[in-house]
């Protein structure tokens, strides 16, 4: 039996009116293994709960069409007909899912081919927020959703550019921060191997580990003339909501790694606690946010926009149309100039909020575009541990503008460049600390007044 356990990625609230049909009466019995009614099961979800209606031949030919491409193979009988019937194009499918395991029994198992058609068939409606999730994957992502540890290694974020690796993020806390790693500092070797000609996912493979295990990283480090060796004991990794700390010049900093549960409540207080230590302008750095609930979201968008400003609209399945509105006056006032900062790893609830502040005229966003994958979607238990993202609602910005595959486009754009990486600068807060400072310098210069013509009247 499937597990209806509905978590939505973007909208919470909102959605409490969105009727989610339990499948307890027609799923069929859980299997030893997925096979094809694990990919029946899978459409049938969907198919109650996606945004469109959705043809199952349609569906169920992409499926094929996935396991043909990756074992090529090709069943007898050719794609399911358009005209079928729900039963008929299931039992279609079934048939010719048989006849592609039977030719690769001895190579691959029924739950691999099951897992990729399902993929395969999700991948084709091209959706941002609608996939399919393997067991290691899902299990990661529902304890990141439930703010626990979700997974093991050292605790940092890499980023590739021109061949090379560096260290994007340093989570705080996490045992890289505790070994002195520093953002910046580029991955030349992971326990002696060159990560020369090697691909991001490889790298952070090796990285990666079993907890109370040792790594032994060789960073290339700005400012040294030698590589430094740093051994680091993995351990769990629990993934920040929020992060703050003050600039030079009474400029806050705010970095907002996910809307998980509490960020909103951990965004307003670092706001607050840097108004407490005189902050005179702020940043919000965005960049490598993939979203997350939309509770947070309004309580991050409430502590910074004007009371009533609309965040986002959406569109159910049904037609139903809905406005999110910020519910309180903000705690940062207008005085205090902002600067957002996104990159392409801006996405989801992350993107609506920079899409809002630019909407307001509230502040100045800069980086690079983002993710352009903004949707309304809920998850789903699949039997295997397995799990599938579903889009519900379509979404546009607060006023109406569709951001699903085209981003946000900043205010001024500045790239992250490998001359600045090779030397420890980040170009893009540079960037914002730059015009945040002219903001600030054109407020404390005094104003021109003209000449008085005669004594006060």
């Amino acid at each position: 039996m499937i597990d209806r356990t509905v978590r939505p990625r973007l909208l919470a609230a909102l959605l409490v009116s969105l009727v989610i049909a339990t499948l307890a009466a027609s799923a069929p019995p859980r299997a030893e293994a997925a096979d094809a009614q694990f990919v029946l099961t899978v459409l049938r979800t969907l198919r109650e709960s996606y945004v469109d209606p959705l043809p199952p031949a349609r569906m169920l030919n992409a499926a094929l069409d996935s396991l043909e491409k990756q074992f090529n193979v090709q069943p007898f009988g050719g794609p399911i007909p358009d005209g079928a019937t729900d039963a008929q194009a299931a039992a279609l499918f079934t048939q010719r899912f048989d006849e592609i395991r039977s030719q690769l029994a001895a190579r691959r198992s029924a739950t691999e081919l099951a897992f990729t058609a399902a993929s395969g068939m999700l991948d084709s409606l091209h959706d941002s927020h609608t996939g399919f999730v393997p067991p290691d994957l899902y299990q990661e992502e529902k304890r990141r959703e439930h703010g626990e540890a979700a997974f093991t290694g050292i605790g940092i974020v890499l980023l590739a550019r021109d061949g090379q690796f560096y260290v994007n993020e340093v989570y705080p806390g996490g045992p890289a921060s505790a070994a002195g790693v520093r953002a910046f500092d580029r991955v030349l070797a992971v326990d002696g191997k060159t990560t020369s000609g090697l691909t991001e996912e490889t790298v952070s493979s090796m990285i990666r580990g079993p907890a109370g295990t040792k790594v032994l990283l060789t960073l290339g480090r700005p400012g040294e003339a030698r590589p430094v060796e740093v051994a680091i004991v993995r351990g769990q990794i629990t993934v920040p909501g929020v992060a703050s700390k003050m600039l030079q010049g009474g400029i806050g900093y705010v970095r907002l790694y996910e809307f998980v549960p509490g960020a909103g409540r951990a965004f307003r207080d670092a706001i607050l606690g840097l108004r407490h230590n005189g902050m005179r302008a702020a940043i919000v750095d965005l960049r490598g946010d993939p979203g997350g609930l939309v509770e947070e979201l309004r309580d991050v968008a409430g502590a910074l926009l004007p009371q009533g400003s609309p965040v986002l609209q959406m569109t159910t399945r049904g037609g139903r149309k809905m406005t999110l509105r910020t519910p309180d006056p903000p705690i940062l006032p207008s005085s205090v100039p902002l600067a957002v900062l996104v990159d392409a790893d801006t996405g989801s609830a992350a993107e609506l909020l920079a899409a809002a502040v630019q909407e307001q005229a509230r502040g100045i966003v800069t980086g690079t575009k983002t993710a352009g994958a903004v949707e309304i979607s809920i998850t789903v238990d699949l039997p295997e541990g397995a799990g599938m993202s579903v889009t519900v609602a379509r979404v546009l910005s607060g006023k109406g503008v569709r951001l699903e595959g085209h981003g946000v486009t900043p205010d001024v754009q500045e790239a992250l460049t490998t001359e600045g990486l090779n030397v420890g600068r980040d170009t893009q807060l540079d960037r914002a600390l730059d015009v945040l400072r002219t903001t600030l310098g054109a407020r404390s210069r005094p104003v021109d007044r003209p000449a008085h013509m005669g004594g006060a009247l």
